[in-house]
């Protein structure tokens, strides 16, 4: 199973369309759940949050510090935890302050999607579309030219 843990809801009609349409897609080819945690005073209370929700998770981080990862070496990572050891991965997106130092600290990997700052909005749509580009090569589906 792969979890998106993100802080705050998605707002943008054309961004929550995205993510629903990746979701659909990705139902056919693995589990993927989304789960928005409410907004905090603090990142370190909405850390709590998030680390209450992880168990026994690969957690990765999206951070835009972490190591840059191309798409076939996320899908090699996805084949690897979710289908031949039957992992679950959480991945964890923060708000726009970010996220704590515990929940930087419990992630077993921090990847960056870009250079670049995103929304935590673009970047649920952002990963999504990378989780399905990773299932698509996997699967050797056409998607992924």
């Amino acid at each position: 199973m792969i979890r998106i843990i993100t802080i705050g809801k998605v707002k943008e009609p054309y961004l929550k369309k995205g993510i629903e349409d990746f979701l659909t897609r990705l139902k056919p080819l693995h589990k993927v759940e989304i789960l928005e945690l409410k907004d905090k005073k603090t990142i370190e209370l909405e850390g709590k949050d998030i680390i209450k929700r992880i168990k026994d998770d690969f957690v990765v981080v999206m951070d835009e510090f972490g190591q840059e990862c191309r798409s076939r070496v996320l899908a090699e990572f996805i084949k690897k935890k979710c289908l031949e050891e039957s992992g679950k991965i959480a991945f964890i997106i923060g708000s726009a302050d970010g996220l704590s130092e515990d929940v930087k600290k419990r992630a077993d990997l921090t990847i960056a999607l870009s250079q670049m700052t995103f929304t935590h909005e673009m970047a649920q749509l952002f990963l999504l579309e990378q989780v399905y580009r990773g299932f698509s090569i996997i699967k050797g589906k056409k998607y992924h030219r």
